[in-house]
């Protein structure tokens, strides 16, 4: 296969699609994943000062029909759907031409899921995918009860009512969880995905672990995700994989310790929190999961930190990025919740670095439905005490 990269120099990809005046071409070998210069083809870049030159752009388009990759540092709407119909992938990066191969190669060579491909699977998850949001549906399993962090945000709660993260009607043992996976269905067939994401951290106790088991032996079809703060994740890709999960959330809201010291009050025994976020996420990608990373945005916090957060877990193999507006409580119920215009920004500058997710609801931890269209939380739990937050 060949892949084209937006260089100017031949060593950095540092070029938007539209200004670029030469693609490098590189091809990889199909089997054994060698590399080899090919050639450099020169382009005269239609877009110069605003101006959008057809004539040129569709030289452009046709110098790389070619290939199966293009890496560039932004490619308009317009030029992606083009690109996209000729079967060419757009992957905004930026870096050394070297380096940027070596991660295309380590991509390449992922083990594929077990039972269907990587892109159905995130083509089918509503909160991977922009296709999926409005059409499939998840299920949010209760079923972890405590957590390993202190973050100044959270507050987690147990009602009926509130729609964010954190909450929840109550606690559901492992062992229901199969019982409550079918009623689910039955309330809604178009469910794809069964998630675990609280209402405490995912992997501060084996209840997540336990219950995929359970879920991926009776549904093996349905995708698992699992949504973690990522302390306890480095050394659970393998077991995590052995369980059915095939995407994970990590949630990163800051990756220089000076500043996540202003949003998380208490790790447990003090581990460092940002290594293991990264390095957990580098695990679930080799082993070929798909990993997906939230980022709250906090006004005068992290909001300026957001395009470093996204390049860091970008090169750790994360594949895209969902910032998600505070909600101010606890510790920071007198901070104001980011504006439209700053979260764009905010998105704007991490997009530099790593595909954004903009179509992300506050779920709750029992959340049940296809998000944005069905919400079936309450029927799905009527009549059914559940356990409250104080075990685990």
């Amino acid at each position: 296969m060949k892949i084209a990269f937006a260089s100017n120099d031949g060593i950095y990809v540092s070029q938007h699609f539209g200004h670029a005046r030469r693609f490098l071409i590189v091809e990889i070998d199909d089997v054994t994943h060698a590399r080899r210069y090919l050639e450099t083809r020169e382009n005269d870049s239609p877009c110069k000062y605003g101006d959008h030159d057809e004539e040129k752009f569709n030289r452009s388009v046709e110098l790389v029909a070619d290939c199966k990759a293009l890496f560039c540092v932004k490619a308009g709407s317009y030029a992606q759907v083009r690109l996209g119909r000729m079967g060419v992938q757009v992957i905004e990066k930026h870096g050394f031409i070297g380096e940027l191969l070596d991660d295309y190669i380590r991509y390449l060579r992922r083990p594929p899921f077990v039972g269907y491909k990587r892109r159905e699977v995130i083509d089918d998850h509503p909160c991977f995918s922009e296709k999926a949001h409005n059409r499939s549906g998840r299920l949010h399993l209760p079923v972890s009860p405590a957590c390993n962090i202190r973050c100044r945000f959270c507050k987690r709660a147990r009602n009926t009512d509130e729609v964010r993260p954190g909450v929840a009607a109550g606690l559901l043992r492992p062992e229901e969880a199969v019982d409550t996976v079918r009623r689910a269905l039955q309330l809604c067939p178009q469910i794809k995905v069964v998630g675990i994401a609280g209402p405490g951290d995912t992997l501060a106790t084996d209840h997540a672990l336990e219950t995929f088991r359970l879920v991926h032996a009776a549904w093996p079809d349905l995708i698992k995700c699992l949504s973690t703060n990522g302390l306890d994740l480095p050394g659970k890709a393998r077991e995590l994989w052995d369980a059915g999960v095939r995407t994970v959330t990590v949630t990163v809201n800051a990756v220089d310790p000076g500043i996540l010291g202003k949003i998380v009050s208490w790790v447990k025994d003090g581990r460092d929190l940002i290594s293991a976020q990264l390095q957990g996420i580098r695990e679930c990608v080799d082993i070929g999961m798909a990993v997906k990373v939230n980022t709250v945005l906090i006004p005068g916090i992290n909001d300026t930190h957001v395009a470093d957060i996204a390049k860091a877990v970008s090169e750790a193999g994360a594949a895209r990025q969902n910032i998600i507006p505070l909600i101010p409580q606890n510790e920071f119920s007198d901070l104001p919740p980011p504006t439209c215009r700053e979260i764009e920004k905010a998105r704007q500058e991490a997009g530099k670095h790593i595909e954004q997710f903009r179509h992300c609801k506050h779920c709750r931890a029992d959340a049940c439905g296809i998000p944005g269209v069905s919400d079936l939380t309450k029927e799905l739990y009527q009549g059914r005490e559940l356990e409250t937050f104080s075990h685990g």
